[in-house]
Parts: C-alpha cells; sequence; structure tokens
C-alpha cells in the first residue's frame, strides 16, 4: 500500500477510493506499520519474554486486524478475498489469545491449590 499507492498490486483498483477520504492507499499502508506491524512485534517480544500481558496483547492484535479490515471494507464498499483471509486470522488470533488466558487461569489456580514445596534442606543438615 505504501510503496503502490494505487493499489495494483493488492489488486484494488485505484476508483474504489472515488467517495472517500483517501486519494490513494497510502494513508491505509501509513495507518496499517504502527497498528499491525509494530504492534506485532510487541505482541511476539511480550509471547518470548513470558509477560503476564501476552494473551491479552494476542486478543487485542485479532481485535485491531479485524477493526480495521471491516473499515475497509466499509470504505471500498465491495470485499476482496485477501480481506477475507485477514478477518478469519484476526479471529483465530482473539481465539488463541482467549484459549492462552483459559489456560494461565487454570495454571494460577493450580499453583495456588497445590503451591511447590520449600526447600527443606539447610534445616535437617548437621552442624559440625
Amino acid at each position: 500500500m505504501i510503496s503502490d499507492p494505487t493499489g495494483n498490486r493488492l489488486g484494488m483498483p485505484f476508483y474504489l477510493l472515488n467517495g472517500t477520504v483517501f486519494s490513494d492507499y497510502a494513508v491505509g499502508g501509513w495507518i496499517l506499520v504502527p497498528t499491525v506491524g509494530i504492534f506485532s512485534w510487541v505482541t511476539i517480544l511480550c509471547i518470548l519474554l513470558r509477560n503476564r500481558y501476552y494473551s491479552f496483547m494476542i486478543m487485542l492484535q485479532g481485535v485491531i486486524i479485524c477493526v480495521f479490515v471491516f473499515i475497509l471494507m466499509l470504505l471500498l464498499g465491495e470485499a476482496y478475498g485477501i480481506e477475507y483471509v485477514f478477518l478469519i486470522l484476526g479471529i483465530g488470533l482473539i481465539g488463541l489469545g482467549a484459549l492462552q488466558n483459559q489456560r494461565k487461569i487454570a495454571v494460577d489456580a493450580a499453583r495456588k491449590v497445590n503451591p511447590a514445596p520449600k526447600s527443606i534442606h539447610h534445616k535437617h543438615r548437621k552442624h559440625k
């Protein structure tokens, strides 16, 4: 969208922007860079670092993708196959984040019920 603001590479004709606030597809591309591109890297970093909010970040990424696709569909007035692919991926991310959140809740509950035993080695050492 940024490298080809006409939309030809994406298969989205330029005339679809007639009657919208956008003069080309570059603005949409620049909106995608921080919302999808940069936020995706932040989400991946949260997952790798096992941040306590990683499941929420996964769901939020899915919501951002779905909202963007819905807005794109409304602005263009037509739907293309690539939009449906991204919509399915966004819904999948929301579901994956919800499953991760449920798993995290179950693991936390299990830890409360069965806390890890404390080491008692130092208490039973014989002093000479």
